[in-house]
């Protein structure tokens, strides 16, 4: 027999079905590597990883899109050894991998940053990239970046379709079955 708990709290005299926020002291922060990642998510310090590379690929709009449905971003990299865990967890190899670095004008660093708004202290181009300032009149066509199978990264087309990585913090999750299903919840730490 499974009981199923529904969470209900008063926010501003409103009923939710959610905690609301509190002011009370925040819970204690989790020390690095402490949390687990779902199944098919690979995990790598605070974080838990996701790479796709069927043979079917997605545009990088469609890949951010995909992560975001999982509470994820596209990955942000901000090591060699990340790059080289992603490079190993990237075992099909289809398509290069689209990762969350992308150009925008209202940004400084050239307008190169992460989707997930974390600091730029780390690059990896591959020589002579990023090339798509280069390309005069489709200067707005290279303004995503995809890693290539070697860990070079590649200013590219956001419509090409290819293989991605997501990434987002480790979490604290149970899980539970429900008339032959199973439900996993998964809680951000």
């Amino acid at each position: 027999m499974v009981t199923l708990i529904t969470l209900t709290n008063k926010c501003n005299m409103r009923t939710y079905g959610f905690v609301c926020p509190s002011s009370e002291t925040p819970p204690p922060t989790h020390a690095p590597g402490t949390g687990k990642c779902l199944p098919g998510w690979w995990p790598y310090g605070r974080y838990c990883y996701f790479v796709y590379n069927g043979q079917k690929g997605m545009s990088w709009p469609e890949a951010r899109h995909y992560c975001q449905l999982g509470s994820a971003d596209l990955v942000s990299i901000h090591s060699r050894a990340e790059v080289e865990f992603i490079r190993n967890i990237n075992y099909t190899k289809y398509h290069n991998i689209w990762i969350g670095l992308t150009r925008d004008s209202h940004r400084v660093n050239i307008g190169w940053g992460w989707t997930d708004m974390t600091a730029l202290g780390f690059v990896n181009w591959a020589p002579g990239e990023p090339n798509g300032i280069f390309h005069g009149a489709n200067l707005g066509n290279e303004d995503c970046v995809e890693m290539y199978p070697d860990g070079l990264w590649n200013d590219n087309n956001c419509l090409e379709k290819r293989g991605f990585a997501c990434r987002h913090r480790k979490c604290k999750h149970t899980f539970f079955s429900l008339q032959d299903s199973i439900f996993f919840v998964c809680v951000l730490i």
